[in-house]
């Protein structure tokens, strides 16, 4: 008997969620918990080391991430890349 791992699923391990309010809606976005204080800090420089994927959840427990029209509502741009540097500045 073996067991079947869907090879489509990300497991989001050792998570922090940060969460952001813009235009009225919350998003979130998946982070490394050791690394959230190091960039806060300071001391981490590297986004893409801070980040465990590069979306822009509703909620990041169940996966939903964010509509297209929700994030040029409330960011300007669909672009989740640019969303994620822009916020964390």
């Amino acid at each position: 008997m073996s067991i079947f791992t869907p090879t489509n699923q990300i497991r989001l391990t050792n998570v922090a969620v940060v969460r952001m309010k813009r235009a009225g809606k919350r998003f979130e976005i998946a982070c490394y918990k050791n690394k959230v204080v190091g960039w806060r800090s300071g001391v981490e420089k590297d986004l893409d080391e801070v980040l465990q994927t590069h979306s822009v959840f509703v909620n990041v427990s169940k996966g939903q991430v964010a509509k297209k029209e929700d994030l040029i509502s409330a960011f300007g741009t669909d672009d989740q890349t640019e969303i994620l540097y822009f916020e964390s500045k």
